[in-house]
């Protein structure tokens, strides 16, 4: 006999939202109720899928495995249940969950997937940018199905596919006389620490915090400071210029977890993106 649903829909809501009591809310159950359906599950199951401390809950080996394998269950029942209310083996449905850093997402990824979403009317599109360090755990908690990063996660049960190089260059504002000002996305962007030591660059200066690339570029040209940039997001920008040709490279990688099944959409997906490496 297979193991209830309940108990399967309260650890996936758990493990995506790292918290009992969130997770109760979003089920409509109280939090003793949803708790029990933890303990029978990890009783039924003879392991530990959550560690507890101050922080919240997060999942332990077992619980990483269990998580992959609901997400695979989830995507093989949508396309059997779309195959069967359509009659239609040929069509592709479902919803493309991927997460990755703002340049590649908005000038490579969307653009890419975008012809499968337009294609396919019963395809559905969730799209998150978001900063380096966070993007791995979007990942573990199964909160999306791709994730598009400046490296291989290094884990078994993770496939990695190279999808090409960004190329940074320093650039400024044309006519630039301003301070010694460098934009960042935040306190944790090393981006331009890593291109100054390239260049060996050693004097003090100043740092201004923009959110994602977009905002780099754009406070360059409102002459806010100098930033590091792909080069291929301002080859069209007539109002900055690029202070020093060399290159700091950063490859992309396109990472999932390796599964038993890929739906139709899954590979669809992984197909476009290596088709349309930049």
């Amino acid at each position: 006999m297979g193991i209830s649903s309940n108990y399967l829909d309260a650890f996936m809501m758990c493990a995506q939202v790292g918290n009992f009591t969130r997770a109760a809310g979003r089920l409509h159950i109280t939090q003793s109720a949803l708790s029990q359906r933890i303990i029978n599950l990890e009783e039924e199951l003879g392991t530990t899928l959550f560690i507890r401390d101050r922080k919240g809950i997060r999942l332990t080996d077992g619980g990483e495995e269990l998580l992959r394998y609901c997400i695979a269950k989830d995507s093989l029942e949508r396309e059997i249940i779309f195959k069967i209310k359509k009659a239609a083996k040929n069509e592709i449905a479902g919803t493309i969950r991927i997460a990755g850093f703002s340049s590649v997402m908005r000038s490579f990824v969307l653009p890419s997937l975008s012809t499968i979403v337009k294609s396919h009317p019963d395809v559905r599109l969730l799209f998150m940018n978001r900063e380096m360090d966070e993007l791995p755990g979007y990942l573990r908690r199964g909160e999306v199905d791709f994730l598009i990063l400046s490296s291989e996660i290094d884990q078994q049960g993770i496939e990695s596919i190279y999808l090409g190089d960004e190329r940074n260059v320093l650039i400024e504002k044309r006519g630039y006389s301003g301070p010694d000002v460098y934009l960042d996305h935040d306190e944790n962007d090393k981006v331009t620490a890593q291109y100054l030591k390239m260049i060996k660059y050693k004097a003090k200066y100043q740092r201004n915090f923009m959110d994602d690339v977009y905002g780099l570029i754009d406070g360059v040209k409102a002459g806010l400071g100098r930033a590091v940039v792909p080069r291929h997001l301002i080859e069209n920008v007539s109002d900055v210029k690029i202070v020093n040709e060399k290159e700091l490279t950063v490859s992309v990688f396109l990472n999932y977890y390796s599964q038993p099944y890929y739906s139709k959409l899954h590979r669809l997906v992984v197909k476009t993106l290596r088709e349309n490496k930049f």
